[in-house]
């Protein structure tokens, strides 16, 4: 029997990213294990620790590629604690990352604690507009702030926020925000030009 276990799981580790999908559930598990539900307007947070898997080439702070991916556990954990994963899951609808904005502040040292705030910041009918911060814990220093546009496929934001607590409150739209989307704007306007 062993024998056989063995294979499998290297062919799991060779063909998937086995640890990905085991630190979305493990997220998620703690998530709906110890902490209360919140409303769409909360701020979530999840905690993390930089090591030696998360570095750049000279092995003293984390690397860019870690930021984006930790930024997913956090998200996953944002709308699972919200219930818009739920809402999703009943719609039979999608949530895709469209675009995202990351400002790097400083580096998260090799062997640093931090925590990654996540929160709903402006919503349109079809899209999420979220903002995550990464916060060392030992100074509180905000590291990395990121506002990234989430898609809605086969499913709006009234569908998406039935029933779910502060959903009721529409936020307006930050300034930061506006600019952002009217960049994105002269962006795909050079493509289109091209296309």
């Amino acid at each position: 029997m062993l024998c056989l276990i063995v294979p499998l799981i290297a062919l799991a580790y060779i063909f998937w990213d086995v640890n990905y999908f085991l630190r979305i559930a493990f997220t998620i598990g703690i998530g709906r294990l110890f902490q209360k539900k919140c409303g769409v307007n909360d701020t979530t947070t999840i905690y993390g620790f930089c090591t030696t898997q998360d570095v750049d080439i000279f092995l003293k702070h984390m690397n860019n590629a870690r930021y984006v991916r930790e930024l997913d556990f956090a998200r996953f954990h944002f709308y699972d604690r919200t219930g818009i994963y739920k809402n999703i899951i009943e719609a039979r609808g999608h949530a895709l990352q469209g675009a995202s904005s990351i400002r790097y502040r400083r580096t998260i040292p090799i062997f640093t604690a931090y925590k990654i705030e996540t929160k709903l910041i402006y919503w349109e009918d079809k899209t999420l507009f979220i903002e995550q911060k990464f916060i060392t814990l030992n100074d509180g220093f905000v590291r990395a702030v990121i506002i990234s546009r989430q898609n809605l496929i086969d499913v709006d934001v009234a569908t998406l926020f039935k029933n779910l607590p502060g959903a009721d409150t529409k936020l307006e739209c930050p300034e930061e925000v506006k600019h952002w989307l009217q960049s994105i704007e002269v962006s795909s306007a050079k493509l289109r030009k091209k296309d």
